[in-house]
């Protein structure tokens, strides 16, 4: 068995309930059903039982890649806002979350980092302004049961030009949800330079390197 998948010790039971439900996400129905039983123990969970590290890796690669604070800055799959808080924690000072589930989206409202939120569902085009953005980062969104590479042709239109995209992808996913091949495509065509590349870990409890963390810039 996967990292990903051991139920670490000390998570209560109803988290591992979660947990498994997470491990087992297969639709778009399921996401959100989980999302919003779990909306109020979900750091509990990944902080104390998981020893969470990739929001605060994304939230540092998108700083240094990002010198102006003052930058409108969107967190695409916020969820209760670990990523923004890091963000913050930075001095950024224009953060909106974008999340498919409301339940998740309030429990980010009470860290006071976001300057609004935006529900959607990346699967779908976004109701969102071409180049509205300076910059963007995306945490624990990449991964089993959500969503495959092709929302990136949305997400890259959404920033502007030079806007750098930091965001992190499990690395059981990197090749089969198309995201090699689909960022080496946006390459080739000259729509994003990569600015970031590295395996690194998801869990401080990760035995190895289990994400591909990484920062690419609209041309």
């Amino acid at each position: 068995m996967s990292d990903k998948k051991v139920i670490p010790v000390g998570v209560n039971p109803e988290a591992a309930k979660l947990l498994e439900r997470a491990y087992a996400l297969d639709s778009d129905e399921k996401s959100r059903a989980l999302y919003r039983d779990w909306a109020e123990t979900y750091d509990e969970t990944m902080l104390q039982g998981l020893n969470y590290l990739a929001p605060g890796k994304v939230a540092d690669l998108l700083a240094a890649h990002l010198v102006d604070r003052n930058a409108a800055v969107l967190d695409i799959g916020c969820g209760t806002g670990l990523a923004g808080q890091g963000l913050a924690g930075h001095g950024f000072v224009t953060i909106d979350g974008l999340d498919v589930s409301p339940e998740m989206m309030q429990v980010a409202a009470r860290r006071g980092v976001y300057r609004d939120f935006i529900a959607a569902d990346l699967n779908l085009p976004l109701a969102i302004a071409s180049e509205s953005y300076d910059g963007a980062s995306c945490s624990g969104t990449f991964t089993h049961g959500h969503v495959a590479a092709n929302c990136l042709d949305e997400l890259f239109r959404i920033l502007k030009p030079g806007a750098p995209f930091a965001f992190t992808v499990k690395l059981e996913v990197w090749e089969t949800l198309g995201f090699k091949d689909k960022l080496a495509a946006l390459m080739e065509c000259g729509r994003i330079v990569e600015r970031a590349f590295a395996h690194d870990k998801h869990y401080a409890t990760s035995t190895q390197a289990d994400g591909v963390f990484c920062v690419y810039t609209r041309v």
